[in-house]
C-alpha cells in the first residue's frame, strides 16, 4: 500500500488483497480514498462487497443543438428558460456587448487569461490548464472561435471554442467570468451565442468541456447542476478524446476534504469497449451516486435523468 496526497486529499492504493484485508484502516494517517490497482477480473458483485465504485477519469458534457433555439430552449425547464431570458435582458439592462469571433489570436487569448487569472484566484483548487495551453491553441487557431462580454473596454465573460468538424460538435475549451457576470445569468446569454454559431456553421452538437467524474474536490457539485440543468449530458471523454481515457476504481471512505455532498459519476463499461461518437449518446451507460453524511437532506436536489441508475451512499 502507497499514500499520497493530492490537492489536500489523502489517496492509498491497494492490492485486491490489501483491499481485502482493509490495509487502509492500519495507515499512520487518516485516508480519505482507496484506490484499488489490481482490478483485472474484478466482478461487479465483489467490486460491491469490497465498498468500490469505478469511475471514468473524465467526463465529457454534450447535448443536440436541434434545429433551432427554440428547440433546443425548450428541452429545458421552465426555471432554466426563465434564467437564460434574465442573462439576456442583463445584457440589455447593463449595456453590455457580446462579440463573437472566429478564429483565436494572442490578444484574445490574453484577454481571457485576464479574466481567467482573477477566477482561479477565488478558487480552493483551481488549476491553470488554460496557460499551458496557450501556445497548442494559437497554433489552431483556424479550429476555435471566441464569444467575449465587454462593459465598455472592459472584458467581463471570455469563452474559448473547439470547432470539431469531423465529430460536429462546438466544444468549450476554457471560459471565465466576472462575478458580476456569473451572479447576473450573462454566462448562459454567452453559450447562448456560442450555441447559435455552432448551429448556423452546421454543427449537430454542442459540449461543454471535460471535468473530472468526482464532483466535490477540485469541481464541484454547482457546477454539475448548472450544466446539467442547462440540457447537457454526461459520456466518458474517451468516447471523443482517446487520451482522456480510462478509469478509477476507488471506495471513498471519508468528506474531509470533499464537499458534502460529493458527486461520483460511474461506470461498468471495460476501458476501450465503451461504444463511438456518436452511437454512444443513445445508451445510457453512467451511473449517478451521491455521498453524504446525511444523504437523505441532499437527495433530490440534482438532475439524473439520462444515467443508468442513481443512487446515495453514507460517507462522512
Amino acid at each position: 500500500m502507497e499514500i499520497f496526497e493530492q490537492d489536500d486529499l489523502i489517496i492509498a492504493t491497494v492490492s485486491r488483497d490489501e483491499a481485502e484485508h482493509g490495509a487502509w484502516e492500519r495507515a499512520d494517517r487518516p485516508v480519505d480514498v482507496v484506490r484499488l490497482l489490481d482490478v483485472e477480473g474484478l466482478g461487479e458483485d465483489d467490486r460491491d462487497r469490497l465498498g468500490f465504485l469505478t469511475r471514468p477519469r473524465w467526463l465529457n458534457w454534450w447535448a443536440p443543438l436541434g434545429a433551432s433555439e427554440e428547440e433546443f430552449i425548450g428541452r429545458l425547464s421552465g426555471t432554466e428558460r426563465r434564467n437564460i431570458r434574465l442573462g439576456r435582458q442583463a445584457v440589455r439592462d447593463e449595456n453590455l456587448s457580446i462579440i463573437v469571433r472566429p478564429g483565436l489570436t494572442e490578444e484574445a487569448f490574453d484577454e481571457f487569461l485576464a479574466v481567467y487569472d482573477a477566477q482561479l484566484a477565488g478558487m480552493t483548487r483551481g488549476k491553470d490548464y488554460a496557460r499551458r495551453s496557450r501556445d497548442y491553441l494559437l497554433g489552431k487557431s483556424s479550429e476555435h472561435m471566441t464569444v467575449f462580454v465587454h462593459d465598455g473596454q472592459t472584458v467581463v465573460v471570455a469563452s474559448i471554442w473547439w470547432i470539431r468538424t469531423q465529430e460536429s460538435v462546438l466544444q468549450l475549451r476554457f471560459s471565465a467570468a466576472a462575478p458580476s457576470a456569473r451572479s447576473s445569468r450573462v454566462m448562459r446569454a454567452t453559450y447562448t451565442e456560442a450555441f447559435r454559431y455552432a448551429r448556423e456553421s452546421g454543427l449537430s452538437y454542442a459540449s461543454l468541456g471535460n471535468d473530472p467524474s468526482l464532483f466535490g474536490h477540485v469541481v464541484q457539485p454547482g457546477l454539475f447542476n448548472f450544466k446539467s440543468r442547462l440540457g447537457f449530458s454526461v459520456i466518458p471523454s474517451e468516447a471523443l478524446e482517446s487520451r482522456l481515457g480510462g478509469v478509477f476504481t476507488d471506495r471513498f471512505v471519508s468528506l474531509r476534504s470533499l464537499s458534502d455532498p460529493t458527486l461520483v459519476i460511474t461506470t461498468d463499461t471495460d476501458p476501450g469497449h465503451l461504444p463511438s461518437w456518436p452511437p454512444i449518446v443513445t445508451a445510457p451507460s453512467l451511473g449517478f451516486v451521491l455521498l453524504s453524511g446525511e444523504p437523505a437532506a441532499a437527495a433530490g436536489a440534482f438532475r439524473t435523468e439520462g444515467f443508468r441508475s442513481s443512487r446515495t451512499l453514507t460517507v462522512k
